[in-house]
């Protein structure tokens, strides 16, 4: 139809071209005409380019497709490995739009992921929980999507064509939240022309937020990320088995989830070598932090990784308290928190010092070397007790589940104690994880931030929060719920990804199964927080700046016991207004009890505990 009509209009146009035919016309005539012409020749040439969509959009047949019952993914998304990312099953039209599918995990291929986890994974009286433990996706029914995503590429491109852009879409993928739809752009037209549209997209497609990446990394194209109608689940367990045999190489393996063309996020924390995970409450940030608890405790025993967990909130992390890789209970308290922070830097100072001497670099090289080589290489000095040169240390993670209530309580300690971790304590094997959900610069701060490169980052209120974090916008327009941008260590560019979920029925099987008598760690146990030591210190201060007679004063009280005024003054000869101060400093000791009318005091101190308290009077070279 759309040829007789050009045909038609090209007619008209040389007819009325001839000078002959266009001089008997009047003024008026002419310039109606001119812009009939005009007209007729867009709606042409538009009609021509919707043909040619049209072609190009043939209804690609997905091959492998999985009966309803059975599917686990929508059709038409595709999941590339970790390891060798490549397309599957791509179906292509000549000249059209290709749409990228997954190809699921058959029976075989489960069973074969399933044991590699296997191997070399459980020591002689510890055995790694069992994959039946964690839940598999839920099925998704089958539907044919595709017609939707033609449909929404067709759209996308009239609302660019509305705005005067000669855009198109070259390419489609779908992952398990968004789908990225490619775009190249016409020669000449800026960038900053289609990422200004952000809202008009959303608006056009009838969607809550879209997000522009332009480019897209590696390639010439501009990506423009839409919400898929149906989220599709990320569950531990397929993002485990995807890993297959490069899970031995891992030292501290993180499940985190699949980016937006459905390939596996699997990465090594001792690598990162820590993670700042950011996020507005009820967006994941929470279930984020379980994942890789859990990512661990399937994947590494409690000789490789131990941990350490401060959880303000006290209900996010303390079923994990009697797991056998802790080495202390979830701390709650935060004075005890900057405690355990403050032995973490002794500890890394205390392991660079076994390193130097076993001559390594890393506490990975000295696992390798064995008990004996160790020994011969740290040369104990006579009378050192070998028996505390341990033959391999395993790495120590730290969990921080809110970093602003422990910054509001002791930021000066804390923010010192967490940025000389940060620092240095790679090499030593100690590694942080830490979450809030106040992304301000009074929480993460330039010092902090600097030292923690692999930063994940959930749906938050405004644009500087997601500056603050991730040093770019982008994570308000997050769909929460998961939704997350994730900026890997030594890059700039973002990764958007569908984090990991894990739900409490998964947690509490995986816990039930390693609880048993937790081997807490003796140092850790008896550390005294600074308020017990700075009470210890203001009572030796007291006592030192006490009367002189004031230990024969109590000695007098104890001996006789009742605390009076006249008693001291007729036993150590003194006046009343000397004796009456020291009853007082006694009162205030707790010694005596309080004032009791003209009867005598009465004395609340045993003779035992008061030689407790007088070792504090002494200065620590008279003892």
């Amino acid at each position: 139809m759309i040829m007789p009509i050009a045909i038609v209009v090209a007619l008209a146009a040389s007819f009325l071209a001839l000078p002959a035919v266009w001089n008997t016309l009047g003024i008026g005539l002419r310039f109606a005409l001119t812009n009939l012409l005009k007209l007729l020749v867009s709606i042409t040439r538009l009609l021509g380019s919707i043909l040619q969509l049209s072609k190009k959009l043939i209804p690609i047949k997905a091959e492998n497709q999985i009966d309803a019952s059975k599917s686990e993914s929508k059709v038409f998304v595709i999941e590339k490995p970790a390891v060798k990312p490549r397309v599957k099953n791509q179906n292509k039209v000549e000249d059209g739009i290709p749409i990228f599918h997954h190809e699921k995990f058959n029976a075989k291929q489960e069973n074969k992921a399933a044991a590699a986890l296997l191997v070399n994974t459980t020591s002689e009286k510890y055995e790694l929980p069992p994959m039946s433990l964690l839940e598999d996706p839920k099925p998704l029914a089958v539907n044919t999507q595709e017609q939707d995503l033609r449909d929404r590429a067709v759209l996308l491109e009239k609302t660019f064509l509305d705005f005067g852009l000669n855009i198109k879409v070259v390419g489609i993928n779908t992952g398990p939240v968004i789908t990225q739809f490619e775009l190249a752009l016409e020669t000449g037209l800026r960038v900053n022309k289609v990422t200004r549209l952000n809202d008009d997209i959303s608006l056009n497609l009838k969607v809550p937020s879209v997000r522009i990446v332009a480019p897209i990394p590696g390639k010439n194209t501009v990506g423009v990320e839409i919400p898929n109608e149906i989220r599709a689940e990320v569950r531990l367990k397929e993002v485990l088995q995807s890993t297959g045999p490069r899970l031995k190489s891992l030292k501290i393996p993180l499940f985190l989830g699949k980016d937006s063309e459905g390939r596996p996020l699997v990465y090594d924390l001792a690598d990162m070598p820590h993670l700042l995970i950011a996020g507005s409450t009820g967006t994941g940030k929470s279930v984020c932090m379980n994942t890789i608890i859990l990512s661990m405790l399937m994947t590494r025993t409690p000789d490789e990784i131990k941990m350490i967990m401060i959880d303000p909130k006290v209900v996010e992390l303390s079923n994990f308290t009697k797991i056998p890789h802790m080495m202390h209970p979830v701390v709650h308290d935060m004075k005890k928190a900057e405690a355990i922070l403050s032995w973490a830097v002794e500890k890394m100072e205390e392991r660079y010092e076994l390193l130097r001497r076993a001559k390594v670099r890393n506490i990975a090289s000295y696992n390798e070397l064995g008990g004996d080589e160790v020994i011969r290489r740290v040369e104990p000095a006579e009378g050192e007790d070998r028996s505390k040169i341990p033959a391999k240390m395993p790495y120590i993670v730290i969990f921080i589940d809110e970093m602003a209530d422990l910054m509001m309580t002791m930021k000066k300690e804390v923010e010192t104690h967490i940025i000389r971790l940060a620092q240095k304590s790679r090499a030593a094997g100690i590694h942080l994880i830490v979450a809030t959900q106040k992304p301000t610069v009074d929480v993460i701060t330039g010092l902090i931030k600097s030292n923690m490169p692999a930063r994940i980052c959930f749906k938050v209120v405004n644009k500087s929060d997601s500056r603050v974090v991730l040093d770019e916008m982008g994570a308000d327009k997050l769909l929460g719920k998961g939704d997350m941008l994730f900026l890997p260590p030594g890059t700039s560019i973002l990764v958007r990804a569908q984090g990991t979920f894990a739900s409490d029925r998964e947690i509490s099987n995986i816990v039930e199964n390693l609880e048993g008598d937790p081997c807490y760690a003796q140092e850790l146990m008896q550390l005294e927080t600074k308020e017990d030591d700075s009470a210890s210190k203001d009572l030796a201060e007291k006592l030192r700046s006490r009367d002189d007679l004031y230990e024969a004063a109590v000695e007098v009280v104890i001996r006789e016991g009742r605390g009076s005024v006249s008693l001291l003054q007729r036993s150590l000869g003194v006046g009343y207004g000397r004796a009456a101060r020291l009853i007082d400093f006694m009162a205030e000791d707790g010694i005596v009890g309080t004032y009791n009318g003209s009867s005598a005091r009465e004395v609340v101190m045993s003779p035992e505990q008061w030689e407790s308290m007088r070792a504090l009077r002494q200065p620590a070279g008279s003892r």
